[in-house]
């Protein structure tokens, strides 16, 4: 028991590593003038993180986790999970636009400002679709996978 504790436990971490990993090989590689500012590297590595791993930990909590897509009584698909991703990331939107404005980076104009509070919800988008659409091929993939298997074994 403490064994299988251990090894999920090192799974996690392992999972966790792979997550964080490629978001900050990115920065480094694509603007490695951001490593002359802390503030900037963190900020740019965080957003990178935000918009890369929040819709595959989306995909991967759905994959490892359908019942908490399902409503409980009627076993159709709930929109709660997709409301609670969606306010999270408007949370962190908005939590940004304001950090900056408390940290004396202004926008240009307060059109910015309005878009980050009212539609910061939407800016994940950019990333959820096509993650979206390869998570829906991969699982419709390995579908047709386990079908074809299930044929031939018969």
């Amino acid at each position: 028991m403490i064994q299988n504790y251990r090894m999920n436990k090192i799974k996690m971490l392992w999972s966790i590593l792979f997550l964080i990993l490629p978001p900050v090989l990115l920065v480094v590689y694509l603007d490695p003038s951001s490593m002359f500012s802390l503030r900037n590297f963190f900020e740019n590595i965080f957003g990178s993180i935000f918009f890369i791993d929040f819709p595959i930990g989306m995909c991967l909590l759905h994959y490892h986790y359908p019942a908490l897509f399902r409503h409980r009584k009627s076993g159709h698909y709930s929109i709660v999970p997709w409301g609670i991703f969606f306010f999270v990331c408007w949370g962190v939107i908005a939590l940004e636009m304001f950090l900056e404005i408390q940290f004396g980076r202004y926008p240009e104009n307060g059109f910015s400002v309005a878009c980050a509070y009212f539609f910061g919800w939407a800016y994940i988008w950019i990333t959820m679709i096509p993650i979206g659409l390869l998570y829906l091929i991969f699982r419709g993939i390995r579908k047709k996978w386990k079908s074809v298997r299930k044929k031939n074994s018969e």
